[in-house]
């Protein structure tokens, strides 16, 4: 792997307040490499003028003929890309300036891999840091990662991704018709072609937004996300050796992913009764990571989905503000 190997794309949308930063760090890489823009066909007329008054020649520009939806355009991006090597980076989010560095050291260190990434920071939408995904302190400069701990969970927050242009074509890229989690598929189908590998450094920051605007928050409002991980965790399972193949454990995962008491909060008044019975059901028999989650589970347990839907009114009375990242127990 060498600079002239690897492209980043950012794709735009409407974000035009925080766009620049997103092109501006791809652009300000210690080791410079090529970069993209690719237009999923912005409702913002002005857009590409926009952007390429700011950044003129420094960036390719591609403007989708029509809508083709989140997880399309990054198929978009693989059919523009013109080098072996692809990052995607989403409009609102940017990395560090070493991020093209650390991915080279990484090849360097597990070579022949068909995915790398590092370590991630959460921000929030001045970009202020909110959590910072540290490593362990038992990670080494890198990491492999097996293909059963990218089944078990997506330990890729999207920025700060490089993966093999050609594995990704023959894999048949993202599933266009994802509604949550199509990165994942993606990341999932790459390990068990060829391997990934995650370096000990910061190199992406993730914007977190509050609101439903657009994007998977959908998803996330309907309540669907948590059936979207359960469907992609099965088609995980799927991939692995014959040897090593397992049926899904339903009690298993909740003991690896509780049902989160913050999402019930967020979403309580708002889902099916149906949907919130089931996530009742999942909510107590999940393993509590604290004494909190515990003493809400068991409340729930004995007074059941209407104790859940009125705990989420009194929450949403309180004046909390709803947050894209509503999956934290």
């Amino acid at each position: 792997m060498a600079p002239e190997d690897i492209t980043i794309a950012i794709t735009v949308y409407s974000r035009r307040e925080f766009v620049k930063q997103a092109i501006e760090s791809a652009l300000s890489q210690s080791v410079p490499v090529r970069v993209m823009v690719v237009e999923d066909c912005s409702p913002d007329p002005e857009l590409r003028s926009f952007i390429l008054n700011e950044f003129g020649e420094r960036i390719k520009y591609f403007k989708n003929p029509q809508r083709r939806g989140l997880f399309d355009n990054w198929n978009a991006c693989i059919e523009h890309c013109r080098t072996a090597w692809l990052s995607i980076l989403h409009d609102d989010d940017f990395l560090s300036g070493f991020f093209v560095a650390a991915m080279l050291k990484l090849a360097q260190q597990a070579p022949g891999r068909d995915l790398y990434f590092g370590q991630t920071v959460i921000v929030d939408q001045q970009g202020q840091p909110i959590e910072v995904c540290r490593a362990p302190p038992s990670f080494r400069s890198w990491e492999p990662i097996s293909l059963e701990q990218m089944v078990e969970s997506n330990p890729i927050a999207f920025p700060g991704q490089l993966f093999n242009t050609a594995a990704a074509k023959s894999v048949g890229g993202f599933r266009a018709t994802s509604a949550y989690c199509g990165e994942w598929e993606m990341w999932t189908k790459l390990t068990a072609r060829g391997g990934a590998a995650q370096a000990r450094e910061v190199v992406g920051f993730f914007r977190e937004h509050t609101g439903w605007d657009r994007g998977t928050t959908q998803t996330v409002r309907s309540g669907k996300a948590r059936l979207a991980a359960i469907v992609q965790h099965k088609r995980g399972l799927a991939l692995l050796p014959a040897d090593r193949r397992r049926r899904f454990n339903r009690t298993e995962f909740q003991r690896r992913a509780p049902m989160s008491v913050m999402t019930l909060l967020e979403l309580g008044d708002m889902l099916p009764r149906r949907l919130l019975r089931y996530y009742v059901g999942l909510l107590v028999r999940s393993a509590s990571p604290n004494w909190l989650h515990a003493s809400f589970k068991q409340v729930a347990r004995l007074l059941g989905p209407a104790f859940v839907r009125m705990a989420s009114k009194a929450w949403h009375l309180s004046g909390k503000k709803p947050r894209q990242g509503i999956q934290r127990t």
